[in-house]
């Protein structure tokens, strides 16, 4: 899905959202703290944050971040996706819209995303793509912690990795505003056309084979000592029970990818 926000993105100032939506965050920041602005991105490389919802099937309406600190109006892309399978490079894309951004120390922007009709898996992820190298960037808190397993980027010349291989701490300050009433797993009718996850109804993902939204598994107890997760696909488990299994991936090139990274570190910082 791709969408175009007209104009300037407005400045907003950070407050509590509507009573029954919700901001998810990973961030400590606050009002009159510093971020710190991370000027090290390049164009076509991403940061982003995984967030968690209480259940599948909210919206995503609004999406606050920091991105400053040099003024000047400037283009990105947000992201959205499907994060369910939990490794460093994300699912299938959910949503992917361009923006303008002014840039600015201190003032938390607010994209907003309620047109485009983002559904949710429960674990997703939210990203911004630049197309400037430098600053402005997005920032991230200054309180001495991250959450290694919240904060990625997409690098150039390596791919997605944890932002805290790089050497970077902190939490990136993108927040991610959700409906308050998320639908439940069998909220629409499986076997619809479709060329993507995000095509299917919540609590199914599409058999790309046959172009057709389906299920594997409604509980865990479906899925052979696997796990089933928020598409209805199982996860892990020895005897399959007809549920898909995930893997890892091969391990070459590790040694390779693992020198880029400490050069990499040694750039950003």
């Amino acid at each position: 899905m791709r969408f175009f926000a007209p104009a300037v993105v407005g400045l907003v100032a950070l407050a509590s959202t509507a009573r029954a939506d919700v901001e998810l965050q990973n961030d400590g920041f606050v009002s009159g703290d510093t971020g710190g602005f991370q000027a090290g991105f390049v164009s076509g490389e991403i940061g982003a944050s995984r967030f968690v919802a209480d259940a599948p099937g909210h919206q995503l309406l609004k999406v606050h971040l920091l991105f400053g600190p040099d003024a000047g109006t400037f283009t990105v892309t947000l992201h959205v996706w499907d994060d369910t399978s939990g490794t460093d490079a994300p699912g299938s894309e959910l949503f992917a819209g361009d923006f303008q951004l002014m840039g600015s120390s201190s003032a938390v922007q607010e994209l907003d995303t309620a047109a485009g009709n983002v559904t949710l898996t429960q674990q997703f992820r939210v990203g911004i793509e630049f197309h400037h190298d430098g600053a402005p960037s997005i920032a991230r808190d200054v309180d001495g912690t991250i959450a290694q397993d919240k904060n990625y980027m997409m690098a150039a010349g390596v791919g997605w990795v944890k932002s805290s291989a790089l050497g970077l701490q902190g939490d990136w300050i993108i927040r991610a505003v959700v409906s308050g009433a998320g639908s439940g797993p069998d909220g629409g009718a499986t076997g619809g056309p479709c060329n993507g996850n995000a095509d299917c109804p919540v609590g199914n993902f599409c058999d790309v084979a046959n172009h057709a939204c389906t299920f594997e598994c409604r509980t865990d107890d479906d899925c052979g000592g696997g796990s089933c997760n928020s598409l209805g696909q199982c996860v892990g488990g020895n005897d399959g029970g007809g549920c898909c299994q995930s893997s890892s991936g091969s391990s070459g090139g590790i040694l390779l990818g693992l020198l880029v990274l400490a050069g990499l570190g040694r750039r950003r910082r």
